[in-house]
């Protein structure tokens, strides 16, 4: 493929000189993750992306600063006439995000993303697994294959044929539950090849040769390719007797790619198929009837055509190649009265070629999968989500349930409890988590840009609309997951048009004309109180309804205070990684000051609180209670001196607590029961309950 077919036109250029708020504003507007900077003879200077813009922001004067001071001037060019070679990009896929595309003069042309590249070499990589696939199956011979743990990875159709077990049933299973002959492992084990070997399989005796699989020095699998020679043996004995067959005798032949040769009891040819006449490299017509010694080398089918003993898996020596071939005496009432001679493999060479092929492809295929995966998909997982308290695990539980199907996800809680790592983890559990996860922010996208950025837009939709129209993060999700974030955030008339793509699963385009069938699982988040917001008129009803199917409250931090322990040392471990800095660990005292703190900020601020702890360390092995934020200290000062005043209020809520658990031990657990007995409605028990983390 050109790089032109792959590459997308640029929408706009930046000048050196331009202002770094200026190149933001493009950049925003038209909905790109960069764009090329030029000099003044319009020839490419770098490269500006996001990251760049963000980095300004966070570092420096951003409204003073030019593109030139913050741009990337090492940028890999690509010609547009140029193919794309997949061995080129390997080693360049992690060093750059966007590739400029010039043309003969060096003027930017337009540009391709490293996801576009991913996608395409992934797409190459699985056209040409699935060609070798077609040529194993194609084969004549029986082919199957096994990894390293003995699993089977290969079934070819001619396998199928012979085992009476289908590629589906197969693949996937240890080998020894499909053949009972031991000789594969013993290769895969060993290392050593076995060529030329008999093996029974059900009635039929076949010819097997297993050969490992190598990457380097290492032994990835092994496999065996084998051949029925009871069938030889049925055919060449039923030649003569039956004529009628003889004309689907010499088509099947000529059908097959091994070269067969039939011969009299005399020597001379009476068949010669297709494929051994291109492997000789002469004409069928000319050899029939020529003994047999005139057109093969080194021959010994003159000698079985008089004797009555076959020769399996014979090395012949044929216009300098090592040749593994079959001799096998037709007999007809007792006497030999022919033999029939099959080539195996032309050389030796041919197979292991193939398997070391095969090998490399799926290691191929492997990696884009996994860089693939790296782009679009999820990146935690549930064992990344931290926290023994009851409600994490019973989160937890839930959301490996919601996991299991398909249904709509809402994540509910305070900003920086985690809501994100929610939706990935459930991602991650479930079926698709091979299939792309896309992340929306709602409240970060313009009012305005919303709508083409979930549904896309066709070409010439708007202005500036881009030449071929731009599928939406819905397409991108289709068979996946998109996650929602901030949906509270979201318009009322953007609410609508969700609401049908959630009852239709289709979506339109902005600026089309038909509707698209979408499959994904939607999972929305939002910090506000939609209940509130629907009172408000905020927020709609029906879409409140849909998207609450399954429902994830996520606790604040300072309601799973024994959380803090586990979560302050894993946050610990991850920034001293990013810092590259020795840190022991936290002093009790400081440990107290975090287990005190109420955490406005949830999650998010105590990894601020402890990244800015280590800052501020010497040489101290432990983060000690000066290192962290003056908030911390002067939150546990205040609590220290207003303990007396809440003696009375905190004695208060301990007997209503006491009263409600036997309440609810007398009524055997029944809360309508319950609240009878306390003399209040069902809904404020309810309410008392969630205050005091009674289930």
């Amino acid at each position: 493929m050109l790089v032109r077919t792959l590459m997308r036109e640029i929408p706009i250029t930046f000048t050196e000189q331009m202002k770094l708020r200026e190149a933001a504003v493009n950049i925003n507007e038209r909905g790109i993750d960069g764009a090329i900077v030029v000099n003044n003879a319009g020839i490419i200077a770098g490269i500006i992306t996001k990251s760049h813009l963000i980095k300004a922001i966070a570092e420096s004067d951003f409204d003073q600063l030019a593109v030139s001071e913050v741009m990337t001037r090492n940028v890999f060019t690509l010609m547009d006439s140029m193919n794309l070679n997949r061995q080129r990009f390997m080693s360049e896929l992690h060093k750059y995000s966007l590739y400029p595309v010039v043309d003969s003069e060096g003027k930017p042309v337009g540009i391709i993303s490293r996801t576009d590249l991913v996608k395409y070499l992934s797409d190459h990589a699985l056209f040409l697994a699935e060609e070798l696939r077609a040529v194993l199956d194609s084969l004549h011979s029986g082919v199957i294959a096994i990894n390293e743990e003995g699993l089977i990875i290969l079934f070819n159709q001619r396998a199928e044929i012979l085992t009476g077990t289908s590629a589906a049933n197969a693949i996937g299973r240890p080998l020894h539950e499909i053949l009972s002959n031991g000789g594969l492992q013993r290769v895969l084990q060993t290392g050593i090849p076995e060529l030329n070997q008999k093996q029974n399989i059900g009635n039929c005796q076949i010819l097997t040769n297993r050969t490992p699989i190598k990457q380097g020095n290492r032994i990835v699998g092994a496999v065996a390719t084998f051949q029925d020679i009871t069938e030889l043996e049925n055919v060449a004995a039923q030649l003569e007797a039956v004529q009628g067959l003889k004309s689907t005798l010499e088509s099947a032949l000529e059908s097959i790619f091994e070269g067969v040769v039939v011969v009299d009891r005399n020597g001379y040819i009476t068949m010669f198929n297709r494929a051994y006449c291109e492997f000789l490299d002469v004409d069928a017509k000319e050899v029939i009837g020529k003994h047999v010694t005139e057109v093969i080398d080194n021959t010994r089918m003159h000698i079985v055509a008089r004797s009555e003993k076959s020769e399996v898996a014979e090395m012949q020596q044929i216009r300098g190649s090592n040749a593994v071939v079959t001799r096998i005496p037709i007999m007809k009432d007792g006497e030999t009265v022919g033999a029939v001679g099959k080539v195996l493999f032309e050389d030796i060479k041919d197979l292991k070629m193939l398997s070391k092929k095969f090998s490399h492809l799926q290691s191929e295929l492997e990696y884009y999968k996994e860089e693939l995966r790296k782009v679009q998909g999820g990146n935690y997982t549930l064992e990344n989500i931290i926290g023994t308290s009851e409600k994490i695990e019973w989160l937890k539980s839930i959301a490996l349930k919601a996991a299991r199907g398909t249904s709509t996800v809402l994540v509910l809680g305070e900003s920086g409890t985690g809501k994100e790592l929610f939706a990935h983890a459930i991602h991650n559990a479930s079926l698709r988590r091979h299939a792309p996860f896309i992340k929306v922010n709602c409240a970060a996208v313009p009012e305005n840009l919303l709508e083409s950025e979930l549904f896309g837009y066709e070409e010439g939709a708007f202005t500036g609309a881009r030449k071929g129209g731009k599928p939406g993060k819905f397409e991108l999700a289709n068979g996946g997951t998109i996650f929602l974030d901030e949906i509270g955030d979201m318009t009322l008339g953007m609410q609508a048009k969700l609401l049908r793509v959630l009852q239709e699963r289709e979506i339109e385009r902005v600026g089309g004309t038909k509707s698209v069938k979408i499959d994904l699982r939607v999972i929305a988040a939002t910090n506000r109180d939609l209940e509130a917001m629907i009172e408000k008129g905020e927020f709609r009803q029906d879409l409140y309804y849909r998207l609450n199917v399954i429902t994830l409250q996520i606790p604040p931090l300072r309601e799973r205070s024994e959380d803090i322990l586990l979560l302050s040392k894993a946050l610990l471990a991850k920034i001293k990684m990013q810092l590259k800095c020795e840190v022991e660990g936290i002093a009790a005292d400081a440990m107290d000051l975090l287990l005190q703190y109420q955490w406005p900020g949830n999650i998010r601020e105590l990894e601020n609180a402890l990244e800015r702890a280590v800052n501020l360390m010497d040489d101290e092995p432990f983060i000690l209670p000066e290192h962290l934020p003056p908030q911390l200290r002067k939150s546990y000062k205040a609590r220290e001196n207003d303990d007396h005043a809440k003696d009375l209020t905190e004695a208060k809520n301990d007997a209503e607590k006491q009263a409600i658990i036997k309440a609810l031990e007398a009524a055997g657990g029944n809360r309508t029961k319950a609240a009878k007995i306390l003399g209040v409605h069902r809904s404020g028990l309810y309410q008392k309950l969630q205050k005091y983390s009674l289930r």
